[in-house]
């Protein structure tokens, strides 16, 4: 198959304010983000012949509303599920589209509202049937024995990881600790107040043994990537070149909030050995290994999620990720610096877009107080297996 590496760009990005807003609608904070894109890119909406909307009704846009509303006139449309985890898949599909010339430039846009559609699991939430569907819900749900939201699942699986390595689950704290610290320099972050070791480990449970700052904020926002066809990039343009992409996995082997080998009802007992993590296509296709990797984004809707990331690309062994990440190594001016941005725990729950941005900025140099000396190659993973490796030239 041939390589996608090198063959399109990211050329601009935009985002509207994240905070709760329930006045504002979906498509409001979409124009804010594509407008803000659009700008970035220095380009006209007439330029755009693609667009691939992340999330769709009831918590968002859909791909038609979004080109009717703005006067956008694509020949190239999709829309992924309405739900999270799609982030990398919405820009390679867009890398595909610019490398087949079936688009040119892509403008890729997540946009949604989750502070008035009610909480994941109970019954006024527009996803709460889903979970009693065959098979489960969408987000790790099993609704017909009580887990009736996602962090049910999360919960199990930290508890079934600290029991078999044998580590201390405090270790964990490093994670929202660490995050926060970042959000605290970016004046877009929700959350920048000061978060102590003491208020992490007194926070109360949720479902034990996950508390309350190891979960993402609940949010309002968009974000907007624009993806462009190389024969169309200009130096001017401050390209961020994706280099490598790889998909979400799916299958018996696969739970969305553990990785292989420690989730829910369908794994087996057997994790990714470092050699198999360090095989992993995303590796292949940039030359990138972790030890190259400047900076990094983590899809983290809970703190653990970051640090089965870690260890299923390969930056460290199975079970070794929370003595890994502990003495500041994944905080700024450590040896990976991991969400820059502030993560879903502090920055914004929008499904990963919000890391993909920052890491766009980091590359630039344009990341303000945060900035990570001479970054250059950036990697946006996820415990679900899909990842995109970014480069500046």
């Amino acid at each position: 198959m041939k390589s996608l590496s090198g063959a399109a760009a990211i050329t601009g990005i935009g985002a509207s304010r994240f905070e709760r807003r329930p006045g504002d609608s979906v498509l409001q904070m979409a124009g804010e983000a594509l407008d803000a894109a659009l700008l970035d890119a220095g380009l006209d909406k007439g330029a755009i012949d693609g667009l691939i909307v992340q999330i769709g009704s009831p918590r968002g846009a859909d791909y038609d509303s979004v080109a009717q509303t703005f006067g956008l006139s694509p020949t190239f449309c999709s829309q992924t599920w309405s739900h999270g985890r799609f982030t990398a898949t919405v820009l390679t599909h867009a890398a595909m589209a610019v490398a087949s010339g079936m688009a040119t430039r892509v403008a890729c846009l997540l946009a949604m509202k989750n502070s008035d559609i009610g909480r994941i699991g109970e019954a006024d939430n527009p996803f709460f049937h889903e979970q009693f569907r065959e098979g489960g819900g969408p987000h790790g749900e099993e609704g017909q024995i009580g887990m009736a939201s996602p962090v049910a699942g999360a919960a199990m699986a930290l508890d079934l990881y600290c029991n078999r390595y044998r580590v201390d689950r405090e270790l964990l704290g490093a994670v929202p600790l660490t995050f926060r610290k970042h959000a605290a320099l970016n004046p877009e972050a929700v959350a920048r107040e000061p978060l102590t070791a003491d208020a992490y480990a007194n926070a109360r449970p949720i479902i034990d043994p996950i508390r309350l700052y190891d979960c993402s904020l609940v949010g309002d926002g968009a974000v907007c990537v624009i993806v462009s066809a190389k024969h169309v990039v200009a130096p001017s343009d401050r390209p961020v070149w994706i280099t490598g992409a790889q998909g979400i996995e799916a299958g018996r082997e696969t739970f969305i909030f553990a990785p292989r080998g420690l989730g829910v009802a369908q794994q087996s007992t057997r994790r990714l050995t470092r050699a198999e993590s360090l095989a992993r296509p995303i590796w292949a296709q940039s030359g990138l290994t972790p030890d190259t990797v400047d900076v990094l984004g983590v899809y983290d809707s809970f703190s653990p999620l970051a640090v089965y990331a870690l260890e299923d690309f390969g930056f460290c062994d199975a079970g070794d990720g929370l003595n890994w990440i502990q003495d500041g190594r994944i905080g700024l001016g450590g040896a990976t610096p991991t969400n820059t941005n502030g993560g879903q725990l502090s920055h914004a729950q929008v499904n990963g877009w919000g890391q993909v941005r920052e890491l766009v900025l980091q590359l630039r140099g344009e990341a303000g107080e945060r900035q990570v000396a001479n970054a250059r190659r950036g990697l946006w993973a996820t415990v679900g297996g899909d990842a995109l490796a970014l480069e500046r030239d």
